[in-house]
């Protein structure tokens, strides 16, 4: 009997209560991370504010904000990079040590205080470099805290209710980063709102130090409520060399014994990237071939968002029905068809409709592989699974961004990258439909809906 089927009047249960909503509170804190400072609002005040700042010139002015761009993109390349090497080691300490709710508070709120500093990114092109660093640094400790954060959920949910878990965290991310991105739409323009103008940049380095708040006030409840980290006490003194010994002998082990596990991760880390490519590349794709403004694409962005927690919220719910693999499958081909839609049709209208209604399905793909993960994985290694997730995540990290280059170039047109991201997602189903998941990608046997409902409390 697990602790979800307790009685509802024990303490147990008020405890996993708590930690079900800390959960998906970090999700809506975090999420602001990406939408405002990745996205939309800081790294292209980067790239075209902080890099400009006294040119006049427009020639010299692009010059700058190309540069800038390389930056950002280098410093971006070496995150992964740190990513690719830390997360499963990272891991491997978590599991065998016991370490992971350490490693979590440590790498969430690392991430809330790089933001902070952010604030100090004045309208100078000396600060180019330091803006980059500080993104860059904020990418690897958010996605290490991932890491540690998704090795929660086979504690505080079953396998009948799993999905429903997963997928509402997720919701709430989008939805968290709506609102973040509306109320950080009052101080944008730098009109003197709440003290703040746009001298220096004020008003958008302001927009940092709120985000950090955000996310630092959001991700607190999981600080007090994480479930006790599972701890190996026969496990030897880990040392840095030792975890990667390990982890090479996990890819050994996983090549001979779970040959499943391993073509998943690969198979889920090309359509991952794909997906990754559909939101990085969406606002390049709005301007660049139907002429959206910025206010247009951060419209966009924030309906993008609300639709696609929708998506994921109910699909949560499908897949606690259906098995993971049928929600993944199901939404990969509805995002594969709609981005043909928006590549045939080409126009303004398409993009909109189109491009929406794929936003729906892109959340249950993400949160379904979560899922799938827990379920293939053996539990005492659930955080180092999840750190060989994000490396082989960062191992294709170039396949999206590349594909969309090559389909720019060679075929013409910002239009026709749209293709390239297609081509990506495409082999990343191919890839996944011969994965033998067995039962793990089936619909879990377990409660009745009513049982469920009332071990959810």
């Amino acid at each position: 009997m697990t602790a979800v089927q307790e009685g509802p009047l024990t303490p147990r249960r008020s405890a996993l209560a708590a930690q079900i909503r800390a959960f998906g509170l970090w999700d809506w804190g975090i999420s602001a991370f990406s939408s405002v400072i990745l996205t939309f609002v800081f790294a292209a005040y980067i790239t075209t504010g902080v890099a400009t700042a006294g040119i006049e010139d427009p020639a010299a002015a692009q010059a700058a904000t190309d540069r800038a761009s390389a930056l950002l993109s280098s410093t971006q390349m070496w995150a992964a990079v740190a990513v690719a090497l830390l997360a499963p080691l990272l891991g491997s300490l978590a599991d065998t040590g016991g370490h992971r709710n350490t490693l979590l508070r440590i790498t969430t709120l690392a991430t809330g205080v790089l933001v902070a500093l952010m604030v100090t990114v004045a309208m100078d092109p000396a600060f180019v470099l330091w803006g980059c660093v500080l993104i860059a640094a904020a990418v690897v400790t958010s996605e290490l805290a991932l890491v540690f954060v998704n090795s929660v959920l086979p504690q505080i949910s079953t396998e009948q209710n799993r999905g429903r878990i997963s997928g509402t965290a997720w919701a709430l991310g989008y939805w968290g980063s709506i609102l973040c991105m509306v109320l950080v739409l009052f101080v944008m323009p730098g009109t003197g709102l709440l003290g703040i103008t746009s001298e220096r940049g004020w008003n958008l380095r302001a927009i940092a130090l709120f985000t950090a708040l955000w996310i630092i006030v959001f991700t607190l409840p999981i600080m007090r409520w994480v479930p006790p980290s599972p701890r190996d006490p026969s496990a030897p003194r880990w040392t840095p060399w030792d975890g990667y010994r390990q982890i090479g002998r996990r890819l050994v082990r996983t090549w001979r014994d779970e040959p499943q596990m391993l073509h998943f991760l690969v198979a889920s880390a090309v359509y991952r990237d794909g997906l990754g490519a559909v939101f990085t590349l969406a606002g390049v794709i709005a301007a660049g071939a139907y002429g959206f403004s910025t206010v247009m694409i951060i419209v966009f962005g924030i309906a993008a968002n609300l639709i696609a927690g929708v998506g994921v919220f109910i699909g949560g719910r499908v897949e606690d029905r259906v098995g993971p693999r049928a929600v993944i499958v199901a939404s990969l081909v509805a995002v594969i068809v709609l981005g043909c839609v928006i590549l045939v049709a080409g126009t303004a209208a398409a993009f909109w409709a189109a491009g929406l209604a794929l936003c729906f399905f892109v959340g249950p793909i993400n949160a379904s592989s979560r899922t799938l993960l827990t379920r293939l994985s053996d539990p005492d290694r659930y955080t180092e699974n999840f750190g060989l997730y994000a490396t082989s995540g960062r191992a294709f990290g170039f396949l999206g961004t590349g594909a969309f280059t090559l389909a720019v170039t060679h075929l013409g047109g910002v239009t026709m990258g749209i293709l390239g991201i297609v081509a990506v997602l495409l082999l990343g189903l191919v890839l996944f439909l011969p994965v033998r998941l067995g039962a793990a990608g089936r619909a879990p046997v377990g409660p009745s809906p009513a049982e469920e409902r009332e071990a959810d409390g």
